[in-house]
């Protein structure tokens, strides 16, 4: 039974880490076609709307978690099957108020943002007013995918999920692609087909949802099955909530201090360092529940290998990309992007920013450690406490030095967060663990370092020319000789990570 516990969760693992890896590869190969096709203004609209739907995402107030909790609690115990479908149709009438007060604000909003708050050069007010117009839309279908998402993510189907994101993916970016190339360069007609391939998730998720969950038509809104799940939710929700603001408070600053054609540069930083974030999470979709299981068991030994195992994983799969990216982060948008202008203008902030997302991803960990013991009130503390300090810090920044101080202050809070936290963290959950972690980390972070060094001749006869198609292949070189020497003595390590412990379970 525990050995196919562990090849599930590995199976579960390789489909999130596939599913996210063709969305983020896809997403990162079609954003310079859409800045070469759309103009840097309106691409910025399209940076503009991923800040917005991060904090309108608020909205869900915690029930996607605590769906994805109770529907995976309640499998496989009778009489819960219609607990769950009412518990879906209450959190569905729960959105739906909060989901239209947002449109609406929104749209009545979008002409305030497009003439006060965004500085738009070379599009009209008027035609950014409507393309805001449809983000609030777009939010609400978001919403509610979330909602059914987080339902069949309870009942662990990871292959429909992923294989539903896959055709979304490739119908939002390929067919946007086409759009713009072959039909309109019109802003509003693209966020008019992202509305409809929104629409299109939300009825492929939704209808699986009810199909599973055994949702009816006449399933009424049950105050008792909600009653019990909202302090969970509402834990997740102030937590978000202030993520969200350590997260995107420079970007929403920024869509006021820059011009909204260098806010487009920006959102090309914004998505190179928000993938490195993302690159930890489908690991840390099947490692919090093992971690959780050992600390049940009490076999506290094997959790404290196990995330040291994941955490040189993560290491060994981030460092050297952080590293190739900080190094050459000019050369890198000039071959993705085709845009020598976009390149320059994101070369003095690029390094900063993947250096924190990178420092970022590591000191995660320390959360997944609460996280497995059920003790979230230090995260809690420390999410308000770094709010408390960030916010005026950013805002100063921000408006005394601009864009190059935000990335300088984004990479030095990171990096005293870094300094200080994990280790208190450790301290009080796993006493003796921190100076493993922080030696692993800072060996595979000095690896990456004298990687770049030994590849630099090659990166440097390859990329002289300065032809896209040279600097791809020098990049390439030195990202591959970077990852070799960091991971040839982690390999063993890294093949043990979900090898079930011979120890038998309690």
């Amino acid at each position: 039974m525990r050995t196919a516990r562990s090849l599930s969760m590995v199976r579960n693992t390789l489909i999130n880490y596939a599913g996210q890896a063709y969305a983020i590869v896809i997403g990162i190969l079609i954003q310079p076609f859409y800045l070469g096709h759309l103009g840097a203004e309106a691409y910025g609209l399209i940076g503009f709307f991923a800040v917005l739907q991060s904090w309108l995402l608020l909205l869900d107030v915690g029930l996607s978690p605590a769906l994805v909790r109770q529907v995976a609690h309640g499998r496989g115990v009778n009489g819960e099957g219609q607990d769950q479908a009412r518990l879906l149709r209450s959190f569905e009438l729960i959105l739906l108020p909060l989901t239209l007060f947002s449109s609406l604000a929104v749209w009545g909003g979008s002409t305030w943002i497009s003439g006060q708050w965004l500085n738009v050069q070379q599009l009209s007010p008027e035609l950014v007013a409507q393309c805001i117009s449809l983000m609030g839309l777009l939010v609400a279908l978001r919403l509610y995918a979330t909602l059914y998402r987080s339902a069949l993510q309870g009942q662990e189907l990871h292959g429909f999920i992923n294989a539903v994101n896959v055709f979304i993916t490739t119908l939002r970016y390929f067919g946007g692609l086409l759009l713009v190339a072959q039909v309109s360069q019109d802003p509003l007609v693209f966020f008019q087909f992202q509305v409809a391939v929104s629409l299109i998730e939300t009825l492929l998720l939704g209808g699986k949802a009810y199909l599973w969950l055994d949702v009816r038509l006449l399933t009424r809104f049950c105050w008792d099955t909600v009653r019990p799940v909202l302090p969970f939710a509402l834990g997740m929700s102030f937590t978000s909530c202030l993520w969200i603001v350590l997260t995107q408070l420079d970007k929403v600053l920024l869509s006021n201090l820059l011009p909204l054609q260098q806010y487009g540069y920006f959102s090309l930083v914004a998505l190179i360092s928000g993938g490195i974030l993302t690159l930890v999470n489908p690991l840390a979709q099947s490692l919090l529940p093992r971690m959780t299981m050992l600390v049940a068991e009490e076999r506290h030994e094997d959790m404290q290998q196990l995330y040291l195992k994941a955490n040189r994983f993560v290491c060994v799969l981030l460092f050297p990309m952080v590293a190739v990216i900080a190094a050459h982060g000019h050369d890198l948008v000039l071959a993705w992007s085709g845009d020598a202008v976009a390149a320059s203008w994101c070369r003095p902030i690029l390094a900063w920013y993947v250096l924190g997302s990178g420092l970022m991803a590591v000191a995660s960990f320390q959360f997944y450690l609460q996280y497995a013991h059920g003790q979230l009130r230090m995260h809690v503390w420390y999410s308000a406490i770094s709010t408390l300090v960030t916010v005026p810090l950013v805002i100063a920044s921000a408006y005394l030095y601009g864009v190059v101080g935000v990335a300088l202050c984004w990479f030095g809070l990171r990096l005293v967060s870094f300094l200080i936290w994990p280790a208190i963290v450790h301290r009080t959950f796993a006493p003796g663990l921190h100076g493993a972690w922080m030696r692993d980390t800072l060996q595979i972070a000095a690896l990456s370092a004298a990687g770049l060094l030994i590849s630099e001749p090659f990166y440097t006869l390859l990329a002289r020319s300065g032809e896209r198609l040279w600097l791809l292949a020098a990049l390439a070189v030195c990202g591959l000789i970077t990852l070799f020497l960091v991971g040839a003595g982690s390999a063993p390590a890294l093949l043990r990570l979900f090898k079930p412990s011979h120890k038998p379970s309690v």
